[in-house]
């Protein structure tokens, strides 16, 4: 005798692992937008998640310019949410960016490329092997 598959939705509300994420989730949100009703409009949306974690309210947005501006309101916020959590007494706020839009970072030690477009001229001009593939290497340009 086989076994009918459960609809994906009763696994998700009635599971144990997965209810308890999806309540949470739930709890959260309204948490969320609990919070973004009272916020000035144009910050509404740059306030992209809400959670208390123990004490902390950590409050998630897009942008560091963004977070600044929730700080300013953590007043406003905290009285919004004390009945939810009576002993609430920091606000964390965090910057989250999606990878395809944080600012590139080179890696530790390496040259802007003006920088390394003139260590790699200079390193032409230098007779020394030794003297000219340290340059070549420093510039980050292969060696002739």
């Amino acid at each position: 005798m086989t076994k009918k598959p459960r609809p994906l939705s009763n696994v998700v509300n009635n599971g144990d692992q997965l209810g308890h994420l999806a309540r949470m989730l739930r709890k959260q949100q309204a948490l969320l937008d609990q919070i973004r009703q009272s916020l000035p409009l144009p910050l509404r949306p740059h306030c992209i998640h809400a959670r208390i974690d123990g004490n902390r309210l950590v409050l998630h947005t897009d942008s560091p310019v963004w977070a600044t501006r929730l700080r300013f309101y953590a007043p406003q916020i905290f009285a919004v949410v004390k009945h939810q959590a009576p002993k609430l007494g920091k606000l964390d706020v965090r910057i989250f960016m999606p990878q395809n839009i944080r600012p590139g970072r080179r890696p530790l030690g390496s040259l802007p490329d003006k920088t390394a477009a003139l260590v790699s001229q200079l390193a032409e001009s230098i007779d020394d092997q030794a003297i000219r593939a340290a340059l070549k290497r420093l510039s980050g340009t292969p060696d002739n």
